[in-house]
């Protein structure tokens, strides 16, 4: 017999001998051994659960970034869930949508499909966290019974469990749980999965937090090292592509950033990008496609406005829309495949510098309000750095107008508007005979001589007007000697700048010409006149000259004809030497044959009253020289002195040996030259009798002529006169070796 038959004949003994309450305590026994075993399975369920839910504790507590939570409700989770597949979702910013930022069991077009979701939508994530209830749904049927607008495919899974993620009472996303078959949610399971929830948003509100502090101190560790960067260089171009290839690609796939130059057209400054290839194409985009500054978004925009551009993701078609106008520019950024952007402007003192911009592109990267706050404080330490740049070239560019200004050669004084000294260089100290220092702080009219007469003339220009300011010349004494200023002044709106030059010697000259204008004039009138008067009388039919008259007549014409020729002469030489072409020869010259030659030859033209005397020693050195100019040189001199002595008297040339040079002295007792006459006398037109008040004619060029002569021969003139009492002209050559 086998066991189970024993058993069977054993219990039927048993009923048969103890009857119906045998059969009722077999009963009971029978229903213990049941619920003991469901009790069983329920606490090795739980223990199972409760094991997951540790592991899932475990894995959360563990993760310190958003990444590792994800990881441990994708992994953990859905294990501790008894799900097949997970998802979580995030809340945007400005909590209308939830993004799902990780997902596991799905399938992979689930983030093409469902990209966002509506918090005001009849979805069942989007309840959730509308309402802050968790949302248990058993089956299909039950689905489309609650959500009946919601498209799901025929592959759906079944049951779905959507959990708020609440911290603080504050809800920063969404949990679900999807499962392949239709699902009962008991006290215990529903309890666990809002468990793991609640879990689930404290390690993910933890990891933020973490995150948000690395973040932050990235992003303080990022303007540390810009800051560093841009205090290197005091080039702001320099320091702009700096801070742009730092910028990229910590911040962003490309970073330009554009200034406004001095004419207040957009100047790029530089293109940054990890592909040099790109950061060419970048620099030859802009010249071939200059910004246009009415453009209505991007750079223009922001410089014209001085708002920050921030498009998160960029709309296509809002970009479509606002570019209509524009196609090269749309072209320009669907090349680069623009997904996010931010353009900040760069300000200083109130007024706008530039704009940096930064792009999110290839990489997918999707700037957020603290990338745009991160953009506004490097835009601040960069306006910082150009604005130093600025003020350094702008202090460099004073540093050298005040050395421009110290030492030029005209004196510059500013006064400012209650007409007080405020700035005096060196040649204002020189040409005004006042010190600096007494000058700064005085008043104008105390500090600078003939102030009334200079500001009465000179009229300040405005400088904004951009008008050149006119100049005036004013006659002015300083230090007892009139001087002949040209001044100009420009009116700046807190006072004015006047610039003084010394135009005595000019003015000297100029009035030199035009008495030798009018000395030429006359001498030139003269001759021509007695040569005209001669002629016509010699044509003259009706009188009877005689041999004697006409031999008169024609000793007239070819006397002053030859004064026409040597004034001719004289004016064709002197602007001759003014010319380097000009060569004289070196020779050996016979200076006291030279001399008696043309002294003889003086001597016949000299007037009544004048003796021409020789003093010379037996023997004298010849002397370098060439004998044509020398010759000029000592018929200048000698005619020279008897033209200046109208009252006669010696003449005296006198030759000798000084220094082991040929002198030659030629001396006079005539009018003389006045002390400060003495150094001009050699200048072009000088003349000291301009006025030809004493009867001394002459072009004011023989004693010129005689000193560029003397000087390209090696020699020196020099001359000591006492007025009323004679003139004495030194002349020294070279001895020949």
């Amino acid at each position: 017999m086998t066991r189970r038959d024993w058993r069977r004949h054993t219990l039927a003994a048993l009923i048969a001998v103890g009857g119906p309450g045998l059969i009722t305590l077999l009963a009971r026994e029978k229903r213990a051994r049941d619920a003991a075993a469901r009790d069983r399975r329920r606490a090795e369920a739980s223990a199972r659960a409760a094991e997951r839910l540790q592991r899932a504790a475990e894995a959360l507590s563990r993760a310190v970034s958003p990444a590792d939570v994800l990881d441990a409700v994708l992994t953990s989770g859905v294990a501790a869930a008894e799900a097949r597949a997970g998802m979580i979702a995030e809340l945007s910013e400005d909590g209308t949508e939830l993004i799902p930022i990780a997902w596991r069991g799905f399938p992979p077009e689930l983030s093409e499909r469902w990209g966002r979701f509506p918090v005001a939508a009849a979805y069942p994530m989007s309840e959730a966290v509308r309402t802050g209830e968790p949302v248990f749904i058993r089956s299909r049927e039950e689905l489309d019974a609650r959500y009946p607008t919601l498209a799901m495919g025929p592959d759906t899974t079944y049951a779905n469990v959507c959990l708020p993620l609440i911290v603080d009472d504050v809800t920063i996303g969404g949990l679900v749980f999807s499962f392949d078959s239709d699902q009962e949610f008991d006290e215990r399971r529903r309890a666990l999965k809002i468990a793991l929830a609640r879990q689930a948003a404290q390690a993910l509100q933890r990891a933020r937090m973490f995150e948000a502090v690395r973040e932050a101190e990235g992003r303080v560790s990022f303007l540390a090292e810009a800051s560093e960067l841009l205090s290197r260089s005091l080039e702001y171009e320099v320091q702009m592509q700096r801070l742009a290839d730092l910028a990229v690609p910590h911040l962003a796939d490309w970073c330009t950033v554009d200034v406004l130059n001095e004419s207040g057209e957009i100047e790029r400054v530089a293109v940054a990008h990890e592909d040099p290839e790109e950061v060419a194409w970048g620099w030859e985009v802009h010249r071939r496609v200059p910004p246009r500054p009415d453009s209505l978004l991007g750079v223009p925009y922001v410089l014209r406005t001085g708002e920050a551009e921030f498009l998160p993701e960029v709309p296509r078609k809002l970009l479509a829309t606002a570019l209509e106008s524009e196609p090269e520019l749309a072209e320009i950024l669907e090349r680069v495949g623009v997904r996010s952007w931010i353009c900040v402007p760069l300000k200083g003192h109130g007024r706008v510098l530039g704009a940096l911009t930064l792009v999110g592109a290839e990489s997918g990267r999707i700037f957020t309000n603290a990338d745009l706050e991160l953009a506004k404080a490097l835009a601040s330490r960069a306006s910082l750095a150009i604005e130093n740049a600025l003020l350094y070239r702008e202090a460099e560019r004073r540093a050298d107008a005040a050395r421009a200004l110290t030492y030029v050669g005209d004196a510059v004084v500013l006064v400012d508007s209650d007409e007080v000294v405020r700035y005096w260089n060196r040649a204002a100290e020189l040409l005004l005979q006042v010190g600096r220092d007494d000058a700064l702080g005085a008043r104008a009219a105390d500090a600078v001589p003939g102030w009334d007469a200079l500001t009465a003339h000179a009229v300040p220009a405005d400088a904004s007007t951009g008008k050149r300011a006119r100049a005036v010349t004013v006659p002015v004494v300083v230090a007892g000697v009139e001087l002949w200023l040209s001044v100009a002044a420009v009116d700046f709106g807190d006072g004015s700048v006047y610039a003084l030059r010394d135009r005595t010697e000019e003015r000297v000259l100029e009035q030199a010409r035009t008495d030798f204008v009018a000395t030429a004039s006359h001498e030139l009138r003269t001759p021509l006149a007695a040569v005209y008067g001669s002629v016509r009388t010699l044509q003259r039919d009706d009188a009877e000259l005689g041999d004697e008259n006409r031999e008169l007549l024609l000793s007239i014409i070819e006397r002053e004809t030859e004064r026409l020729t040597e004034i001719v002469s004289q004016i064709l030489l002197a602007d001759q030497l003014g010319s380097d072409s000009f060569r004289v020869d070196a020779e050996a010259c016979d200076l006291k044959l030279l001399t008696e030659e043309v002294v003889r030859a003086a001597r016949v033209r000299a007037p009544k009253g004048i003796e021409v005397e020789v003093e010379a020693p037996p023997a004298l050195p010849l002397v370098r020289g060439d004998e044509d100019k020398l010759r000029q040189v000592l018929v200048n001199l000698v005619e020279n002195a008897i033209k200046y002595s109208p009252e006669g008297g010696n003449v005296v040339i006198r030759l000798e040996v000084s220094n082991g040079n040929g002198r030659i002295v030629v001396r006079d007792r005539g009018i003389g030259i006045a002390p400060a006459d003495q150094q001009r006398i050699f200048e072009k037109f000088t003349r000291l009798d301009p006025g030809l008040s004493r009867g001394v004619g002459g072009t004011g060029l023989g004693l010129y002529i005689t000193r560029e002569l003397i000087a390209r021969m090696g020699g020196t003139i020099s001359v000591d006169s006492v007025p009323g009492s004679g003139s004495t002209f030194i002349v020294e050559l070279p001895v020949q070796a």
